[in-house]
Order: C-alpha cells, then sequence, then structure tokens
C-alpha cells in the first residue's frame, strides 16, 4: 500500500510539472535555456572568422598573381623555344684517291690544321716510276714524230716535182701516182705520230695525278677528329682515314609546325648549350629547310594507305650564331642545346 502511495504521488508531481510548461507556452526552464546558450557560444568560437584585414590582403595577392600570369603570358607569346635541337657544322672525310702504303701521317687527333696542309703521305716510289715510264713513252713519241714530219715533207717534194714531171709527160703516170700515194702515206703517218703523243702525254699526265694523290692535304680550314690513318697501313680509294672539322658551328633547332606561323628568316634568337651552362649566345635565323624531317626519311610516310592518324610534323630550322668568342674550341658539332627565337623581331 504505501509503495502504490508513493508511485501516485511522483506521477502528480509529473503531470504537474507537464502542466506548468505547458502554460508557459512550451518553453524550456530557465536552467535548461541556459544550457543552449552556453552551447551556442562553444560553436561560435570553434567556427574561425576571417577579418577585413585578412580578406582585403588575401584580394590583393590575388589580384597580384593574375595580373603577373597575364602579363607572363603576354610576352611568353612572342617567343618559341625547343629542346629538340643540337650545333651542327661541316664535316670533311678525308680518304685516299689511290691505293697504296702509308708512309706518315703528319697530323695529330683534334689538331687544327690550314687548308691545303699535308695530312699523310703514301709511299711514291711506284707512282715515280710509272712518271718516268710515261715520260720515255713521251719522248719516243716525239722521236716518231719528228720522223713522221721528216718523210711527210720528203713525199711532199717529191710529190710536186713528179706531178710537175708528168705534166710535161717526162715521167711516166704510174711514177706520179706511186708519189700520190707516197705523199698521203706519209700525211697519215705523221698524224698517227701525233695522236701517239698526245695519247702519251695524257699519260704522263695521269701518272702525275696519281703521284699527287699520294699527298694528302687538308680541303679547309678545321680540326682533325676521327683519326684512324697509322703509318705503315695499307689503304684503299675511297677508305675513309680521318675527318676534318669546319670551326664555323651553327644550331639546327626541329621546331614544330604549330610554331612556325610568325617565324621568319632573320629573327634574333638566344642559344643555351647544355656543355655550357650558364652561357646564352646571340643568333639568329638563317634558313628553314624545304621540307620536314620525314620528308627527307628513308622511308618517307605514305598518307594515302591505310588509316590516317595525325602527327604534329617538324621542321629543321638552321640558326647561325652571332659570335662564340673565347667558346670557339668548345662549341662542337652533336651537343645538344635550346634556341629561343623572339617573334616580335625581323630581319634588319
Amino acid at each position: 500500500m504505501a509503495r502504490d502511495n508513493d508511485n501516485k504521488a511522483s506521477s502528480t508531481r509529473r503531470s504537474e510539472k507537464q502542466t506548468a510548461g505547458q502554460h508557459n507556452g512550451g518553453e524550456p526552464s530557465p536552467k535548461h535555456g541556459r544550457s543552449h546558450k552556453e552551447g551556442q557560444r562553444r560553436d561560435q568560437k570553434k567556427k574561425p572568422r576571417l577579418s577585413k584585414k585578412t580578406l582585403i590582403i588575401g584580394g590583393v595577392i590575388l589580384g597580384v598573381v593574375l595580373v603577373a600570369a597575364l602579363l607572363y603570358w603576354l610576352h611568353a607569346r612572342n617567343f618559341e623555344s625547343t629542346d629538340d635541337a643540337y650545333t651542327t657544322a661541316h664535316v670533311h672525310e678525308i680518304s685516299a684517291r689511290v691505293a697504296g702504303t702509308i708512309e706518315s701521317v703528319t697530323v695529330d687527333d683534334n689538331q687544327l690544321v690550314k687548308e691545303g696542309q699535308v695530312l699523310l703521305i703514301l709511299d711514291q716510289r711506284d707512282f715515280k716510276v710509272a712518271v718516268e715510264q710515261s715520260r720515255a713513252q713521251v719522248f719516243e713519241r716525239k722521236a716518231a714524230g719528228d720522223q713522221a714530219q721528216a718523210n711527210q715533207v720528203k713525199a711532199q717534194l717529191d710529190f710536186d716535182r713528179l706531178s710537175k714531171l708528168g705534166a710535161q709527160q717526162v715521167v711516166s703516170k704510174q711514177d706520179v701516182d706511186n708519189a700520190t700515194a707516197a705523199s698521203k702515206a706519209a700525211n697519215a703517218a705523221l698524224t698517227g705520230a701525233k695522236a701517239d703523243l698526245a695519247t702519251a702525254e695524257a699519260a704522263l699526265k695521269n701518272a702525275e695525278l696519281q703521284l699527287s694523290y699520294t699527298t694528302v692535304v687538308a680541303p679547309t680550314d678545321g680540326r682533325i677528329a676521327k683519326k684512324t690513318a697509322e703509318s705503315g697501313a695499307r689503304v684503299q680509294p675511297g677508305q675513309a682515314l680521318m675527318a676534318v672539322v669546319e670551326q664555323d658551328v651553327w644550331v639546327l633547332a626541329n621546331f614544330k609546325e604549330t610554331q612556325l606561323a610568325r617565324m621568319q628568316v632573320g629573327q634574333h634568337a638566344n642559344v643555351k648549350i647544355d656543355a655550357l651552362h650558364g652561357h646564352i649566345f646571340s643568333a639568329h635565323i638563317d634558313s628553314l629547310q624545304p621540307g620536314t624531317g620525314s620528308t627527307f626519311a628513308l622511308l618517307p610516310p605514305d598518307n594515302a594507305t591505310g588509316n590516317f592518324t595525325k602527327i604534329v610534323q617538324r621542321l629543321p630550322v638552321k640558326i647561325v650564331l652571332d659570335d662564340v668568342g673565347e667558346y670557339r674550341d668548345r662549341v662542337v658539332p652533336g651537343l645538344s642545346c635550346e634556341p629561343r627565337v623572339d617573334l616580335r623581331t625581323g630581319p634588319p
């Protein structure tokens, strides 16, 4: 009975609290309201707020970045560059024009030579003998020609004399005919002797020319490279012995066809060479190759058959260095480089 009375009392108190809440318009109790406001304050403290000064600074920085990006784009669109470029020069392959044995080599690797300087000499003894033989044949043909000339003169005199006597009927017609035939034979022999002399003189010139080929000289100024010639070696005509590399080096840059719209001869360019890091060479466009690299390939593409896939082509552009200065000995063919062409410039 006592327990039932307690339960009834608890129920009565809960009912009164609910009734009081309804009379207050459903508002929470003061204690509960204070707890809710304190929770809101804690949430507001957790959320970071950007100050006006921070927003202004951020906007200024963003504006500076956008302006810098615009200025960079306006500047960069006036330049074209590529890393598909390398230095090149005229390379002259040196070879013997006659077969023979190398007697001496007068140059060494990387040596600077002048045009006409002797590079190597072949054994000349056999060629000198051939020259002497040809010269002797010339003397022999000259003697034969002199004899033929004398015979022709005699035959002509006999013909003239017998022709006059034949007109006077002092000699027979047969004698006149014999003199005529002898004169013609002498003229033919003289012509043949002259031809033999010309042939002998030509053989002499050829022998002297073959002798001159035993001395190999530099075709131009440059530096020796790829030397394989050694004294005592047997060489054949056309066999590569060394190379002479000219010192006038230029850049061959393979630009994409999409980079050529504003590119023209005479435009200024700056060239960076990987082997000479930190130095920029002044240069200018000398010429554009009349055809892309694939045009002169060993197997040029044939787009008329099969499926077609468009590939951006590259065009070799010759860029001449204005002055290499103290780097002349270090700027050699085959170096990787990066040219940068200023499209705002033009031919002078």
